[in-house]
C-alpha cells in the first residue's frame, strides 16, 4: 500500500531506544495491492507504527502496530493489530533519515568546566605552602593569600559539579535518526490478516 508519513520523528539509536520506540502515524493513499493483482480499497485508513533508529544503516526500522478504517458514512469501522514493515522511495526496508548528534555542545561544556576546575586547583595551590617534618607533610594557607585560596576553592568545587552534570548529559545525548513528515512510503503487511468490519450506531444530529 502506498502511504504518506503524517508525523516526523527522531528515532533513538541507543540500546534504550529499542525498548522505547518512537510512535508515528501513516495514511494509506491508494488501494492495497494483493496477490494476483487483486486490490482492496483501504485508501484513507490510518496505520499506527513504531520506529527504532539504526546508526549503522542511517535508517529507521519501522514496525506496524495497528490499522484503523472508517466507512464514508461512519457506520462501519475496522480497528485491528497488524504486522508488517515499510520501505522508502529507494525500495529498501526502513526509512532513510539524517543522523543528528547533540553530543558536541555537551562535550564542549564538559571541557570548559574541566578547564575552570583546573584553574581553581591552581589558585588553591598557589595560596598554600607545604612543609615537611618528622611528623609528616603539612599544608598551610598563606595569611596574605586567603582570598585567592577561597576563590580557587569555590571555582574548583563549582566546576566539578558542572563537569559531572555536563558529562552525564553528554552520555545521554546519543545520536538520533531524524525523519521528516510528508514522506512517501510503501506499507507492507507481512502476515495475513482477516479484517473484521464492525457496524456502529451513529446518532442523528
Amino acid at each position: 500500500m502506498e502511504a504518506q508519513l503524517l508525523t516526523g520523528f527522531d528515532a533513538s539509536t541507543s540500546g534504550k531506544g529499542t525498548n522505547n520506540p518512537e510512535p508515528l502515524l501513516l495514511r494509506i493513499q491508494t488501494p492495497a495491492v494483493l496477490p494476483n493483482d487483486i486490490k482492496a480499497n483501504l485508501s484513507g485508513c490510518f496505520v499506527i507504527a513504531e520506529a527504532v533508529g539504526r546508526l549503522d544503516k542511517e535508517r529507521a526500522d519501522v514496525r506496524l502496530v495497528s490499522l484503523s478504517c472508517l466507512s464514508n458514512e461512519g457506520k462501519a469501522i475496522i480497528d485491528t493489530p497488524v504486522k508488517g514493515f515499510v520501505t522508502d522511495s529507494d525500495s529498501k526496508v526502513g526509512l532513510s533519515g539524517r543522523v543528528v548528534s547533540r553530543m558536541g555542545a555537551a562535550t564542549a561544556r564538559t571541557i570548559v568546566a574541566g578547564f575552570f576546575g583546573g584553574m581553581g586547583d591552581m589558585l588553591k595551590s598557589a595560596a598554600t605552602t607545604q612543609s615537611t617534618s618528622a611528623l609528616g607533610t603539612t599544608t598551610t594557607v598563606d595569611s596574605t593569600q586567603v582570598a585567592k585560596y577561597s576563590i580557587g576553592g569555590g571555582l574548583s568545587e563549582g566546576a566539578a559539579s558542572l563537569h559531572d552534570f555536563y558529562l552525564s548529559l553528554a552520555k545521554q545525548a546519543t545520536p538520533v535518526i531524524e525523519v521528516g513528515a510528508a514522506k512517501k512510503i510503501t506499507v507492507i503487511i507481512s502476515e495475513g490478516k482477516e479484517l473484521e468490519i464492525r457496524e456502529i450506531e451513529v446518532e442523528p444530529f
